[in-house]
């Protein structure tokens, strides 16, 4: 198995796309529990089994995702399921850098062997970080991460730490500057919903949650692409993500993304800037969490 990925717009090559075979929310997880309790609609998530509605769209939509990117020309891997899991989300648990597969160190210990669900990666001497024990141990997920060429932009936040970046920082070498960014104003989780590299120089920014000077120094020159609102997805019992899940798209290639269809208003917007839009749907990305970008992990880009 080939890793090779710099950035998050290089023409995709082969990917990992999540799955909800079996799929379950965590039980005795202090992390999602503590997300569903910070979260501002006004009811919990009383019932941690899945409706099935949610399960058979969740599934539909993954396998047209699937078909979507061979079609392209991208090899897609799958989980190898055996048991209760939440791995709809391929993005959190491996990041790739460079020529590097990382195990991030989660801070949801529900999640902490999902890397066992890859049989295909038994080639890949993976770098496995040492599983979080007290506050001060490294804690972040890959989607904390924004992969540009030779920098890491790395999202402090609930799930990932200060201790996180330099431990990152070690295993990356000087290939690759790790810089750490916090957006005050918004506590996000991760980064994939409020600031996206679309192309080289070029990003996709949450203007509700961040304003142009918090933005890293290195971003100065870069051309940003503004969205001011988002086009509110429906959910099914309960909304696990924010309506900004609907800014979650895919590159394929520097010049065309893949988008939810409901998302018209920046659909327009990035036809407008020149991108090529594939439009598809992802239904309970608010119920289950995630998007076209958090459901995938790029394994090679080029």
């Amino acid at each position: 198995m080939r890793i090779s990925t710099k950035n998050e717009y290089g023409t995709l090559k082969s990917v990992i796309v999540g799955s909800v075979e079996n799929f379950s929310w965590p039980e005795n997880d202090h992390e999602f529990d503590q997300g569903i309790a910070r979260s501002t609609y006004h009811e919990t998530l009383k019932d941690k089994t899945p409706k099935s509605n949610v399960l058979s769209e969740a599934k539909d939509d993954l396998e047209s995702l699937v078909a979507l990117l061979q079609d392209k020309g991208v090899a897609v891997h799958r989980p190898t399921v055996t048991g209760p899991h939440w791995s709809y989300s391929a993005r959190d648990i491996l990041l790739t850098v460079g020529n590097k597969l990382i195990q991030c160190p989660t801070p949801f210990v529900s999640r902490a062997n999902e890397v066992e669900m890859y049989p295909f990666l038994s080639d890949v001497d993976i770098i496995k970080a040492p599983r979080p024990r007290t506050d001060k141990d490294p804690v972040f997920d890959a989607a904390n991460v924004l992969k540009l060429d030779d920098k890491l932009l790395y999202s402090l936040s609930h799930s990932a730490n200060e201790a996180g970046a330099d431990w990152l920082q070690r295993q990356v070498g000087t290939e690759f500057e790790v810089i750490k960014w916090q957006v005050v104003e918004h506590q996000i989780t991760h980064i994939d919903s409020t600031l996206l590299s679309l192309s080289k120089d070029t990003v996709l920014v949450n203007a509700s949650r961040v304003k142009a000077d918090q933005l890293p120094n290195f971003m100065k020159d870069y051309k940003k692409i503004w969205v001011d609102d988002i086009e509110s997805m429906s959910f099914d019992q309960f909304p696990y993500a924010s309506k900004w899940i609907g800014m979650n798209l895919l590159s394929v290639d520097p010049s065309t993304v893949i988008v939810d269809a409901r998302q018209k208003k920046l659909i327009e917007m990035l036809q407008a800037n020149g991108y090529e839009i594939i439009t598809a749907t992802m239904r309970q990305a608010r119920t289950l969490g995630g998007g076209f970008h958090c459901v995938t992990c790029d394994l090679e880009r080029e």
